[in-house]
């Protein structure tokens, strides 16, 4: 069975919004690729969603854009984040996410009903995987956030935030942010009990 925490995490999310600014400055919980299936309406993923939440598909997919939205495709977010992935990521795994989230994006598989015009962020994604899709481009991008530049024109350095390298002025030294957040999440699936 797959990691479904990511859901989870969108299904908390979009009861509570005021949880997204905390979850912004998080790593990415794991399942985001089956989330992802579940933001296109892959029959499988939406069957096995409805199975383990007792959520309608509509909720899900709902929370699911939602979580899309306003973590992926936050304009603080590196590359990695826009494809929903890590460095750790596999190639096969950030294509598949690319292909995914542009799945979502395009107009004609879903209409802008909802007044979220995503056609927006078309560029966003592609530059991001032009930025890391081969294994030079991405040793170069790893470099470049390593030493606090984002090569991307699409991307601004980060502030905060996982992956973001800030400068403490006052002590001149370098701040990097704990690898792996979970501790938000772990509190977000408390709050919400188990919704399996």
């Amino acid at each position: 069975m797959r990691s479904h925490e990511a859901l989870s995490a969108a299904l908390g999310m979009l009861s509570y919004p005021h949880l997204v600014r905390q979850a912004r400055r998080s790593a990415l919980p794991p399942g985001v690729t089956f989330l992802l299936e579940v933001a296109v309406g892959e029959t499988r993923a939406v069957r096995e969603a409805e199975a383990l939440t007792g959520c309608s598909e509509m909720v899900l997919r709902k929370a699911a854009g939602f979580f899309i939205e306003q973590i992926l495709l936050n304009r603080d977010g590196d590359n990695y984040r826009t494809l929903g992935a890590s460095r750790e990521t596999s190639n096969g795994e950030i294509r598949r996410h690319m292909a995914l989230i542009m799945r979502w994006l395009h107009p004609d598989l879903f209409p802008n009903s909802d007044g979220f015009d995503r056609s927006l962020y078309v560029g966003r994604v592609t530059g991001a995987w032009e930025t890391i899709k081969t294994v030079e481009r991405r040793a170069a991008y790893d470099t470049s956030l390593a030493g606090g530049r984002s090569q991307s024109s699409n991307v601004p350095r980060l502030t905060h935030g996982p992956g973001a390298v800030v400068r403490n002025a006052r002590r001149k030294q370098i701040i990097r942010p704990r690898r792996k957040d979970t501790h938000f999440w772990r509190i977000v699936f408390l709050l919400l009990g188990s919704r399996k």
